[in-house]
């Protein structure tokens, strides 16, 4: 981490912004949210005065008032595209919430209005959370070999996409894809507002979907179902196949060599359990003797998902110091129209097909992260 916070500029005061600001408030040092731009001044005022940040409607202002280091776009994704190309156009570097915009005529839009050299990176955060982020280093690891296939049941369209790419290490390559809905009855259980106060049976939608390379032999499944999110009785889950064992969610099965098939589990370093009194935070993840995962910010008190936006913040930090891109738009955009061809395989019930688009040159294979 460096010593020197860095000066955050943020367009948007709502939900997933607070999300933010918590990661800024705890680790002071490295993050410092100097102004932000919101729609209503009511918003304004609630940041002044709950959160200590000077905020305003005017964009002039806004762009006025600071030397950003770079500034988080944080909006509804109708109004994304058009914050990223009035920011990175006037040479600010750009952290963009997912999607970077709705449909694929507004990626293709998105492209022909930016500037060559814009700085943009886009939040996406799965991939960055411990647990994922252990699983991704088992895969890369060499113990299951060759890595041909992947089941990802994690979250929705572009976040699902991105962990199954990341995995198999796939970038621009031809793609198919296959993919059907059905209704999935489950009760209502737990939502960002809390317990759900009854047993009412809710008609969800469960997607999947087949995702080939037919050119490298690869293969990635994706299915999610909204509930799962949150709910307690539909849960999320992750699975790797390679030529020498597989991962299934936290159990890594792989032959060591002839005869000699191995077991481990992915376990939790969490501080605070018992008769510890360091506090309670994860510190690492490991399996056997190897530790995969190591919490950047161990001693401080955060969920996995908070750790995984203040690793994006981090890598931010480093980008816009002249570090290497982490997740640039070219990949945001590609793990986006793969969620939109999700979509039209499964209204269709045909096979659909992708095609080169305009960031496909810049797209490597993810796993590179």
């Amino acid at each position: 981490m460096s010593t020197t916070p860095s000066r955050i500029g943020i367009v948007g005061g709502g939900w997933r912004a607070s999300a933010y600001f918590e990661i800024a408030k705890a680790f002071p040092a490295h993050f410092n949210f100097v102004r932000a731009l919101v729609r209503s001044q009511s918003s304004a005022d609630a940041l002044n005065i709950g959160r200590g940040i000077a905020a305003t409607t005017s964009i002039d202002a806004f762009l006025d008032s600071e030397n950003f280091d770079y500034v988080v776009v944080c909006t509804p994704s109708s109004v994304t595209a058009d914050y990223i190309v009035e920011l990175a156009n006037r040479g600010i570097a750009v952290l963009a919430e997912t999607p970077p915009a709705t449909d694929l005529k507004s990626l293709d839009h998105l492209y022909s209005r930016l500037n060559a050299g814009a700085r943009v990176q886009v939040a996406e955060q799965y991939r960055f959370q411990p647990q994922h982020a252990a699983r991704l280093a088992v895969a890369q690891s060499g113990l299951l070999g060759t890595v041909t296939s992947v089941y990802v049941s994690v979250a929705h369209d572009y976040h699902g996409i991105s962990l199954l790419r990341s995995i198999l290490g796939v970038g621009g390559e031809p793609i198919t894809v296959r993919a059907e809905t059905f209704v999935d009855p489950v009760v209502a259980t737990l939502g960002r507002g809390g317990w759900a106060s009854g047993l009412e049976v809710n008609d969800s939608t469960r997607v999947t979907a087949r995702i080939s390379v037919p050119g490298r032999g690869l293969l990635g499944v994706y299915e999610f179902n909204g509930e799962q999110y949150f709910s307690p009785i539909r849960s999320r889950h992750l699975s790797v196949f390679g030529e020498r064992g597989e991962l299934i969610d936290n159990a890594v099965h792989y032959m060591r060599g002839p005869g000699d098939a191995v077991t481990l589990h992915l376990e939790r370093d969490q501080t605070g359990v018992d008769g510890d009194l360091s506090g309670s935070y994860l510190r690492r993840i490991s399996a056997g003797e190897r530790v995969l995962y190591e919490n950047p910010f161990a001693p401080g008190r955060l969920s996995d998902d908070e750790i995984a936006i203040g690793t994006v913040l981090l890598k931010m930090n480093a980008f816009v110091t002249g570090g290497p891109s982490f997740y640039g738009l070219a990949d945001a955009s590609q793990d986006a129209y793969l969620g939109f061809l999700i979509s039209e395989a499964a209204k269709s019930g045909d096979a659909v097909h992708s095609t080169p688009r305009v960031w496909t040159s810049e797209l490597g294979g993810e796993s590179d992260w």
